[in-house]
This record gives C-alpha cells, sequence and structure tokens, in this order.
C-alpha cells in the first residue's frame, strides 16, 4: 500500500481551523477577564460589563479549553510528514482532527451558561448541547490520536535507505 501524508491543502486548513477556535479562546479569556473582574477594561476605552453566570472555572475552561485545541490541531498539521498514512486515513485524520476541535470549542463555549458542566444531557437544551459536543469531540480526539499513533508507528518501522 503506498503511504502518504496530509496534502499541503489539508494542513493549511488544520492550521486555518486551528486558529480559529484560538480566536474563540480569546473571546472566551475575554469573558473569563469580565467573570473575574465585573468588567473588561481596555483602556483608554470605558469598562465594558456583561451579565454573564459567575462560573469562573468554566469561562477559565472557555479560554483554555479552545487555544489548546487550536495548538494540537496546528501540532497535527506539523507533524503530519512523519506520519506513513493511506489517502483514506489522512482524510479521516483530517476531519476528525476538526470534529474534534470545533466540538470541543462548542462545549467549552456553552458550558458556562449549564446547569450541569454538560456532564449529562438532562437539564435543557444547553445542557444537551453541551453534552452531545463534547462527547462528539471525545471521539473525534480518539480517531485524530489512533491515527496519528498508527502513521507514526509506520513510520519508525519503515526501514531507512
Amino acid at each position: 500500500m503506498k503511504t502518504t501524508s496530509l496534502t499541503t491543502k489539508q494542513r493549511a486548513s488544520l492550521v486555518c481551523h486551528g486558529m480559529m477556535v484560538v480566536l474563540f479562546g480569546f473571546f472566551g479569556g475575554m469573558a473569563w477577564i469580565m467573570v473575574l473582574g465585573e468588567h473588561l477594561h481596555l483602556w483608554p476605552l470605558p469598562p465594558i460589563e456583561a451579565n454573564l453566570p459567575d462560573t469562573k472555572e468554566l469561562w477559565r475552561n472557555a479560554h483554555t479549553g479552545p487555544i489548546t485545541n487550536g495548538i494540537f490541531a496546528i501540532a497535527i498539521a506539523g507533524i503530519s510528514p512523519l506520519l506513513a498514512l493511506s489517502k483514506k486515513s489522512a482524510r479521516a485524520l483530517h476531519i476528525s482532527a476538526i470534529v474534534m476541535i470545533w466540538f470541543n470549542t462548542i462545549g467549552y463555549q456553552v458550558s458556562p451558561f449549564t446547569t450541569n458542566r454538560g456532564l449529562n444531557p438532562t437539564g435543557g437544551v444547553i445542557d444537551s448541547l453541551c453534552y452531545f459536543s463534547f462527547y462528539i469531540a471525545v471521539f473525534g480526539a480518539f480517531v485524530t490520536v489512533i491515527i496519528s499513533l498508527m502513521g507514526a508507528y509506520k513510520t519508525m518501522k519503515t526501514p531507512t535507505v
């Protein structure tokens, strides 16, 4: 079987999606500052106030979670030349990484508005959205890591000349 890596377009796509979720993490950070300090002060502008749920830990997660996921997607793009993949596996890796980062980002961004942190689908629409977003993201994460691991292992076992 002929092996390949992610195409340049797939790698650029992962970087683009990764940077977009990092941007969402920045917005989560602004909300976190608003909750911690009761407003966001961007000098010389007047303070910005918002009526947000006082869920400090979840706002911190809304900041750091998407940033971490975005960096992970960018790292996958960076290491992809080291992965011996079939075209089908490369496509699955590309899609699963994007699914993982976006559904995690959705979960992180809505979790401050939930009654149960998205730990189960009871409690209303927002709780269910959070729960299923994280559930789908976990599936994407497993697929991403398993394909990456298999690709790295194949490369490692390939004899060098």
